[in-house]
């Protein structure tokens, strides 16, 4: 899967380091926060054209014909003849589905750096967000996440393009109605939501097999999910918990009933009940697919990740499906099962935020209507974990927070993989 704009740490260096010589003030360009390899401009003085292709591949003006000035296209054609590539992709509130499709494809497809123009430069952040929010398959809330953080100028002043934005993505809110995929040539990944409480459970499922396996799943939903790997006609090996939930009762014990040859898993460390006991390093396979365990306690003692990345069966892009230890700029709470936060901030930073940046973050939980983040993101923007150790402990300390409703009926069960004797 290709990919537009990268998302870079504080204090990152970008791999092409002539980009970085490229500078608003100098040169009228704006790089918004975290993207490497985008720039964003409103109209640039001619003056700038020629540094302006020193250092970039590419250029797509948004202007549409009734706004553009003789120096526009002089612009243009400056670029042009200095070796850019340069598409004209014109846009506004008005610009339909099939416009914005073909806007994104140029996006994806033209090389690095590259500058989007428009007039001032708010159609250029809508553009930018939306190629972001359509590659990771945002919802409405995570994509406005995203613009906060990034301080995209086009966002914290409303107006249509926003709302133009808006419209192209699935709205968090209906999560429940309508589950969210990603497909590559070798495998689905399905995001499925519980509404009552908010936890995300997977399907992911090899193409070449017809073998797949859930994370987390939920009591309630046993019907739905079981539905969901019978429509693509997938045969279900595993269940994979990241860990002894204390909000929910996993359905993993319950699908064993009438799927006898499901194998259930947890971490060997929490002393659940399980068909497999994983730990630190271990690989579980579904089919072609291979997905690295990778220990990250600290919300509780027994808390996995699972990290599935391209290989031979699976050609899309790193995901890592982190439970409660990583969340959209959060994380899980650390007062209750076994919770350390010292433990939980270094399993983060060195299971989880040493991975490329890239990589997609798929949480056990959203409560905003958020639905995935990336590496990158949550090492920059990430409002806990981006701070030292010890403030990290003060925070968590503090956050008071009441225990799970459920906690007392969840965690007796989940020890015995969702089933009492």
């Amino acid at each position: 899967m290709a990919m537009s704009a990268m998302l870079c740490c504080a204090g990152e260096t970008p791999q092409d380091e002539e980009a970085v010589q490229i500078g608003p003030e100098s040169l009228g360009l704006e790089k918004p926060q975290g993207v490497a390899d985008v720039f964003l401009t409103g109209r640039v003085p001619a003056e700038a054209i020629e540094k302006i292709a020193a250092h970039c591949k590419a250029w797509i003006s948004l202007l549409i014909p009734s706004e553009q000035k003789n120096e526009d296209k002089a612009c243009l054609q400056a670029l042009t003849s200095s070796g850019l590539a340069v598409e004209e992709h014109p846009l506004n509130p008005d610009t339909d589905e099939a416009g914005a499709q073909q806007l994104l494809e140029a996006m994806d497809r033209l090389p690095r750096p590259l500058v989007i123009s428009c007039a001032s430069g708010n159609r250029a952040g809508a553009a930018l967000l939306l190629s972001l929010a359509k590659q990771r398959g945002s919802t409405a809330e995570a994509a406005s996440q995203l613009a906060q953080d990034m301080n995209l100028k086009f966002w914290t002043e409303s107006g249509p393009m926003k709302d133009w934005v808006l419209k192209q993505l699935p709205d968090g809110k209906e999560m429940a109605a309508a589950s969210l995929k990603q497909k590559t040539q070798g495998a689905v990944v399905q995001q499925l939501f519980d509404p009552v409480s908010s936890t995300f459970t997977y399907l992911i499922g090899c193409l070449s097999t017809k073998t797949a396996l859930l994370i987390d799943p939920v009591l309630e939903q046993q019907d739905r999910d079981l539905a969901v790997v019978e429509e693509h006609g997938f045969d279900l090996r595993f269940i994979l918990n990241t860990h002894v939930h204390a909000d929910h009762v996993t359905s993993g014990g319950n699908i064993k009933k009438v799927r006898p040859t499901v194998l259930t898993s947890i971490a060997e460390v929490s002393g659940a009940r399980s068909d497999i006991k994983l730990r630190h390093g271990d690989t579980v396979r579904c089919g072609k697919l291979e997905l690295e365990v990778r220990a990250t306690p600290g919300h509780t003692s027994g808390c996995l990740s699972y990290l599935m990345q391209p290989s031979s069966g699976y050609d899309g892009p790193g995901m890592i499906f982190t439970g409660d230890a990583l969340l959209i700029r959060g994380c899980g709470r650390t007062d209750f099962q076994q919770g350390n936060s010292e433990q939980l901030y270094d399993s983060v930073h060195s299971q989880i935020f040493s991975l490329p940046d890239e990589t997609f973050v798929y949480p056990a939980h959203d409560y905003k209507g958020r639905n995935v983040s990336t590496v990158g993101e949550e090492r920059q923007f990430n409002l806990r974990l981006t701070k030292s150790k010890d403030e990290f402990v003060k925070i968590m300390s503090e956050l008071g927070l009441p225990y799970p409703k459920k906690i007392d009926i969840a965690v007796p069960s989940n020890m015995m993989c969702g089933v009492q004797d």
